[in-house]
């Protein structure tokens, strides 16, 4: 038996959402839908952390900043009533990264090392990946012909 689990490098879910304008009306609504289209969160997710993360990263990035775990933890914590942990922030951070949409060098992540914005870094990390994914796939395809 193959041990599939072992063979599965990264996984990328992109739905292809409507952007309505009621999504467009507020910052986080709008960073709960890009959550929801990369994959980030699964609909009707109840925890918003991730969310909170993701908008933090956001913001740094489109200023050209490679925040540290530690700012990171700081600005989610300010934007939260409740608390929250570094070490869960730092979870949400690894899954992130995980999924290859940041990186993470000296202790700063970044999403791009290229000095493209956010919408270009992060279609070409999704093309990338689904561009070796469909190579894998083709030659499979390709070995069941033979």
């Amino acid at each position: 038996m193959i041990p599939e689990a072992e063979l599965i490098k990264r996984e990328l879910v992109v739905r292809n959402m409507a952007l309505t304008d009621d999504v467009r009306l507020t910052r986080k609504s709008l960073v709960r839908w890009i959550a929801l289209s990369l994959g980030l969160i699964s609909p009707n997710e109840s925890r918003t952390i991730v969310i909170d993360v993701l908008d933090v990263l956001l913001k740094e990035f489109a200023h050209g900043k490679r925040p540290t775990t530690k700012e990171i933890y700081e600005k989610v914590s300010k934007k939260r009533k409740d608390s929250v942990s570094e070490k869960t922030v730092y979870y949400h951070l690894q899954r992130i990264a995980n999924m290859g949409l940041i990186q993470r060098e000296k202790g700063q992540y970044f999403i791009s090392k290229d000095k493209e914005g956010l919408k270009e870094a992060i279609r070409k990390v999704y093309e990338k990946e689904f561009d070796e994914a469909f190579g894998n796939i083709g030659k499979a395809l390709d070995s069941l012909e033979k």
